[in-house]
């Protein structure tokens, strides 16, 4: 399987200067996201013999939104939501990976990046 984007990439061509999410541990993440984007267009981004700038970058996004996910369900403990008056604490049901991100984010990550390309084509 392979990373569609690494470090290098990242900091060079998709921050473009900004300040970088995710300052340690990058490939970790792109490991990740690279598995779910090559599920989601069936296989096709591990036949390419070249990588386009469109899958990298649609790799570092999605790299970035799961990095601030764990983030914040770890700083969340658990709880979607909290109420001071009676007190009232939710907790999700949803128990996610540490590397998944939500379906929608992901798609409309997707689509953004490679709706041009014909990768994520369902096809009849």
């Amino acid at each position: 399987m392979k990373i569609y984007a690494d470090a290098a990439f990242y900091e060079d061509k998709y921050l473009l200067g900004r300040k970088p999410v995710i300052s340690a541990g990058f490939d970790y993440y792109a490991r990740s996201v690279s598995q779910i984007m090559n599920n989601l267009t069936f296989g096709r981004i591990d036949k390419l013999e070249d990588l386009t700038d469109d899958i990298r970058m649609c790799c570092c996004e999605m790299a970035e939104h799961c990095f601030i996910n764990e983030k914040e369900r770890k700083a969340a403990g658990g709880k979607t939501s909290e109420k001071n008056g009676t007190y009232s604490v939710t907790y999700s049901e949803k128990i996610l990976s540490k590397y998944d991100i939500d379906p929608e984010d992901t798609m409309r990550i997707m689509n953004k990046w490679l709706s041009e390309t014909g990768l994520l084509y369902r096809g009849v």
